[in-house]
């Protein structure tokens, strides 16, 4: 029982590790993977490596190939750009709704913490925790607004969004300010209990993030 565990711990940091890199862009679209060079870094044996390649490769980020290893599946423009079109739909709408709720003072504090714990990351230049406080910051915005199922679907998005906005950052220097700069905006507008000010916004934001992936603005 205690080996059982023991390899289930290992394959949850292999899961973790290799996740992370995958969705950083540190393993790009197109990498092979080997199991003994993960097995390596990770200081465990093949064994968990297997297991959690099997876990990646069910949420299609990895696809198996026997004796050969794994190959890190693409993010298709098609894919970005399906992400971003569901984002232009349910961030406008959140926004609105939150600037015209009477509590919304309460929200606004909550995201104005969270823009400074943005801020804060963008100094360090720790790409993956900006892009993990940056999904949080929109993750907040979408549930204040109410909506459980648009709550939920919204985070089906996340693995997504996050290999996205890292192929963002990467094609654009200084992309963290704008993106600070821009959640200011749209704070700002939910504020005021400026409810089109609040929508327009983050559509705009929105739309930086399809012209940073060479995409057309999506509305």
């Amino acid at each position: 029982m205690a080996l059982r565990v023991e390899t289930e711990s290992a394959a949850q940091r292999v899961y973790e590790w290799t996740r992370s890199r995958i969705l950083d862009s540190t393993f790009a679209g197109g990498t092979l993977l080997s199991e003994g060079e993960i097995a390596e870094a990770v200081a465990v044996s093949r064994t968990p490596v297997r297991e959690a390649f099997l876990q990646l490769a069910a949420e299609n980020m990895l696809e198996l190939f026997p004796k050969r290893g794994a190959l890190v599946v693409s993010v298709s423009m098609t894919e970005l750009r399906e992400v971003l079109i569901a984002r232009s739909v349910i961030e406008p709408w959140a926004a609105s709704t939150v600037a015209k709720r009477d509590d919304r003072a309460e929200i606004v504090v909550v995201l104005r913490t969270l823009i400074a714990n943005i801020g804060e990351l963008q100094t360090h230049g720790d790409d993956r925790a900006f892009q993990e406080a940056d999904r949080e910051f929109h993750q907040n915005l979408i549930a204040a607004a109410g909506n459980g199922l648009f709550t939920f679907f919204y985070s089906s998005l996340r693995d997504r969004q996050l290999r996205g906005g890292s192929l963002a950052l990467k094609n654009k220097t200084g992309r963290e300010l704008e993106i600070v700069a821009q959640h200011v905006t749209i704070v700002d507008a939910i504020e005021r209990g400026d409810a089109d000010a609040a929508a327009a916004a983050i559509t705009d934001h929105v739309d930086a993030t399809a012209l940073e992936l060479g995409l057309a603005p999506i509305i």
